[in-house]
């Protein structure tokens, strides 16, 4: 009979795991600390050795390597190219011309900023902004392209060793001249050898670059538009130094990889989450490099890096099971324990796992309330906290690094945690913190028989729970008890078959203080209250402000929260003149946000997803009038006229409407106030208590007893 390794053998198993992570994350982490380096790492991974660029292939023959685009045109790009009359075009180049005009066109002048999100997205804000680089104007030229019948890939140079420096081109095949022809849809740009010579093939343009043929000349695609360089030499300089080092995109499926579900769920949390799904899902286009007429040592070293890559692909995963295999092991040695509860009885202590300010945030500050006012009761309370400070500290610049420095602490505290706690309270939201914080916590208590409520908060949550994969569902339905803090969240809940009851969130009334309203006279002071994301579209908010301007020149708005979106919202003010009347003053902790309530007379929200923001009941809370869209379950918390106004997301025009009404109309603002001050006390501690303590006691008395 085999004998089972004593634990001691398991425990080095599991040393030499944790080992080879460590050892695995060093080889890797140099290209880690910036977004070049992230590029030459996705590069080299997708590095196709086999392909050879430089032979010759059209539409008619696709190499077995080319991921050609299958799905049908999206319908509205199809109406787009319609309405500019490409059918009516007289061959392939003038068509691709027309598309590319249009995208030159559109916008006055040239913003610049990477777009990198998804096909819609970044051709509004190509046409409407003038935003984008030359890889975001090259996609949407192939989805245009695409949906007008033109077969186009790319190709592209660099600058750096195929990192993240360089240049990408559009190259169509027209069918009528039976050839490809090369696009600078960014800088509007194409090419011939003679002034009157035919549109240049991308391999044509880059071999008369490397002969430095003096005949070799650029035309503007689209006359009007601005150019890619004022001065022409420099333009010439740029592709020369680019010569050296090209490459073609394997691909030209953008549209099939944009509507993929799980690479648009995971595009939401950054553009490497959704470049790792593509790339698992196969929809990613590999690199073929052009070698010849190219220094040698630079594909070397991305040959190297792949080598280097590909075993890190086999040793991480096998290192990842074995650490899970011996911490399991371990796990069963240490035995079953009996946990008897006296019945009704809050005995041990309660466990809440969520995140603690800063940064300050919705669940954030709903965490370090529950916890102090809990506390506050006498009871013991104990905190897994999900965003604890990363130590070492320069861990948190490397992507990647940073989750696995966080998340191993994480799992040996909760480990040690759940060995005394009486009930698990799990804090929880969509995407990827569901899956390294919430899952693993919630499968532990139910290994071990520890009741579980998890108090899920996410605005997303229909879509999360509709395109993540099915273990969301299972572990919720695992649960000992769902919480949410909104009717919203319960109809979303039993839309997908599950039950869950409501416990709002709590307000801290003893941190605000309700000030009379004020006379506005010229300078009223608008307040908003939200982190500078997309999903709070505060872009919103800041066009009513300029609207409201135009009636009182002398109002302020005070914009309260950080985030990535920054300085595109500093832009956006410079640019509808608003100069120094909307003040940034960054993220504002729990203890400063009354200061800011105090000065408001009237605060905005113009989230296009949203729960049961905090921000409203603190402006509830603080008497100040407020005017919503109607996100979420934004309207179960805020009735329209009753206690403040709701407008339509992303409609400024309406909601600078409903600002001025309250503005002018004080008796209504008077109205609302009061009405909103009573609603704010259901949100107070006194009422909330109670609830949290009978889910406690129920979690607790509906566990079963194991052995």
């Amino acid at each position: 009979m085999t004998q089972r390794p004593p634990a001691s053998g398991w425990r080095w198993c599991r040393r030499l795991s944790l080992l080879a992570l460590l050892v695995g994350l060093g080889l890797i982490a140099p290209y880690l600390g910036s977004a070049t380096e992230l590029v030459r790492l996705r590069n080299a991974w997708l590095l196709n050795t086999q392909f050879d660029p430089l032979q010759p292939w059209t539409p008619a023959a696709v190499p077995p390597a080319f991921l050609s685009e299958k799905a049908a045109p999206a319908p509205e790009m199809v109406r787009l190219v319609e309405s500019l009359g490409v059918a009516t075009a007289p061959d392939d180049w003038a068509r691709a011309r027309l598309i590319s005009q249009h995208l030159l066109g559109s916008s006055p002048k040239l913003n610049g900023g990477a777009i990198q999100s998804d096909l819609r997205t970044t051709y509004r804000r190509i046409v409407e902004q003038g935003d984008g680089y030359c890889a975001d104007f090259v996609q949407t030229f192939e989805a245009l392209a695409h949906a007008a019948g033109l077969f186009s890939r790319s190709w592209a140079f660099s600058f750096d060793g195929y990192g993240g420096h360089g240049h990408v081109f559009a190259e169509i095949w027209n069918r009528q001249a039976g050839r490809w022809q090369l696009l600078d849809v960014f800088n509007n740009y194409y090419f011939s050898l003679g002034d009157e010579g035919a549109p240049l093939a991308a391999l044509e343009f880059r071999a008369a670059l490397l002969r430095r043929d003096p005949s070799l000349r650029l035309h503007a695609l689209h006359a009007p538009a601005r150019p890619g360089f004022v001065i022409e030499a420099k333009a010439w300089d740029y592709f020369q130094r680019g010569a050296g080092q090209w490459y073609l995109w394997l691909g030209n499926n953008g549209p099939s990889h944009d509507q993929q579900p799980l690479v648009g769920a995971l595009a939401r949390v950054s553009v490497h989450a959704e470049q790792l799904a593509a790339i698992g899902l196969g929809l990613q286009p590999q690199l073929a490099i052009a070698a010849s007429g190219s220094p040698p040592e630079p594909i070397v070293r991305l040959r190297q890096l792949q080598q280097r890559l590909l075993l890190l692909a086999w040793l991480m995963p096998a290192a990842l099971a074995l650490l899970l295999l011996s911490h399991q092991r371990l796990r069963r040695r240490d035995g079953g324990r009996v946990r008897a509860q006296v019945a009704g009885a809050l005995t041990g202590p309660i466990l809440i796992v969520g995140p603690l300010p800063p940064p300050a945030g919705g669940m954030a500050n709903q965490c370090e309330q529950l916890l102090r006012l809990l506390r506050a009761e006498g009871l013991e309370v104990r905190l897994l906290r999900t965003n604890a400070p990363y130590r070492p500290a320069f861990a948190g610049k490397l992507p990647v690094v940073r989750a696995l420095v966080r998340l191993l602490p994480y799992l040996l505290q909760a480990r040690r945690e759940l060995r005394a706690a009486a009930v698990v309270h799990i804090l929880a939201n969509s995407g990827w913190a569901w899956h390294l914080f919430v899952l693993p916590v919630a499968r532990m208590a139910r290994r071990r028989g520890v009741p579980f409520i998890i108090n899920y908060r996410g605005g997303l949550a229909d879509e999360f729970f509709s395109q993540g994969p099915a273990h969301v569902r299972r572990l919720l339905g695992q649960a000992t008890l769902r919480v949410t803090p909104s009717a919203f969240l319960q109809r979303v809940f039993a839309k997908h078959g599950l039950s869950a009851e409501i416990i709002p969130n709590i307000v801290d009334l003893s941190r605000f203080e309700a000030r009379p309203l004020r006379d506005v006279g010229p300078a009223p002071r608008l307040l908003v209250a939200r982190n500078l994301e997309a999903i709070y579209d505060n872009a919103t908010a800041i066009r009513a402000f300029a609207l409201v301007r135009e009636h009182y020149p002398l109002a302020t708005l005070v914009v309260a929260g950080e985030g990535p979106q920054r300085e595109e919202l500093l832009g956006l003010a410079a640019h509808l003149g608003l100069g120094g009347a909307v003040e940034f003053v960054g993220r504002v902790d729990n203890a400063g946000m009354p200061h800011w309530y105090a000065q408001a007379d009237c605060a905005l929200n113009a989230s296009t997803v949203d729960n049961m923001p905090i921000s409203i009941l603190e402006a509830f809370a603080s008497g100040v009038p407020m005017v919503s869209t109607s996100a979420g379950g934004i309207p179960d918390l805020l009735e329209d006229g009753q206690t403040g106004l709701l407008v339509p997301i992303g409609d400024h025009r309406r909601m600078a409407d409903s600002v001025l009404r309250l503005l002018a109309d004080r008796e209504l603002a008077q109205r609302l106030r009061s009405a909103a001050l009573l609603q704010a006390q259901r949100y107070a501690w006194p009422q909330v208590r109670p609830l949290w303590l009978d889910a406690y006691r129920r979690a607790i008395n509906s566990r079963e007893t194991i052995s």
